[in-house]
């Protein structure tokens, strides 16, 4: 079994968690490094030489869209970048290509499919999705009518869950009681047509960026 350590790279803690999730599904005895920003991505692979590979999304604090990748791969050209992102389309894939990844694969992406990627660019190739701009858009146009579906209220929770936080935290933000987030929560699943709070997050993140 690979022993490597993987960099997680995303500014949602949700996010890196399920990326962690699925990376010790295959790798269960690695080290999985995690960042929110480019400056701890730079401070981590400063300090840890054992990472293997980054797992990169392209919107975090520090960055603007490939800025963050070509930083890394400037001051850590050892290191393969797999782009992890919310931004979907060809043109987002040949902007990373020619900043320096070793591929690319979406946020939405299942785990056989994920894992794939992060194997193939450990195995030293490269892996880029094949995506049609015009099913992006009619996929962008679905999402945004599901979104559109909740309320101002549903809308601020789903906010909060993005940022990791626990439905004892929601409630205490929000000053309402931890079953009516509760209900807020299973709301937005339903409406979103989603079935974990990650997901939810996930697919909100990439209408954000489309």
């Amino acid at each position: 079994m690979l022993m490597t350590d993987f960099l997680i790279v995303d500014d949602h803690p949700m996010v890196r968690s399920a990326l962690e999730t699925t990376l010790k599904s295959k790798y269960p005895d690695s080290t999985v490094h995690q960042a929110g920003s480019l400056a701890e991505a730079e401070g981590t692979l400063a300090a840890n030489a054992s990472v293997g590979i980054v797992l990169l999304d392209l919107n975090i604090p520090g960055a603007n869209g490939v800025d963050g990748l070509s930083t890394l791969r400037r001051q850590f050209p050892r290191v393969p970048v797999l782009v992890v992102s919310g931004f979907d389309g060809q043109r987002y894939q040949s902007e990373a290509r020619a900043a320096g990844a070793a591929g690319f694969v979406s946020k939405a992406a299942d785990t056989e499919q994920m894992l794939a990627a992060i194997a193939a660019v450990l195995d030293g190739d490269s892996f880029w999705e094949a995506m049609e701009e015009s099913a992006e858009d009619d996929e962008t146009a679905g999402l945004s009518e599901k979104l559109a579906t909740l309320t101002p209220q549903q809308m601020r929770v789903l906010e909060l869950l993005g940022q990791g936080m626990l439905n004892k935290q929601i409630a205490h933000e929000l000053d309402i009681v931890e079953s009516t987030v509760k209900a807020h929560v299973s709301a937005i699943l339903r409406k979103l047509n989603v079935y974990s709070r990650t997901q939810a997050v996930l697919l909100a993140e990439k209408l954000r960026f489309n």
